[in-house]
């Protein structure tokens, strides 16, 4: 992948963390925010795909309570 230089401005605690992190990791301050942002990245998607899942759940239960009702309709007659 292509890599694009870019300037952004941030508050110098965010520096000195960024830093202080790249020392102890041994990268520079571009790799660790490419990695922030593909963890960004990921969490959106884990977020969104559990949300997701959570409304399929939903109607999944509300579609099983019909059938219920149905079988138990069918079969009472």
């Amino acid at each position: 992948m292509a890599k694009t230089k870019i300037t952004i401005t941030i508050d110098e605690k965010y520096v000195s963390d960024l830093d202080r992190i790249a020392r102890i990791k041994r990268a520079n301050r571009s790799a660790l925010i490419e990695q922030a942002i593909k963890f960004w990245e990921k969490a959106q998607i884990k977020s969104a795909l559990k949300h997701g899942y959570q409304i399929m759940a939903k109607e999944d239960s509300t579609a099983a309570e019909e059938y219920i009702k149905i079988a138990q309709e069918i079969l009472s007659e």
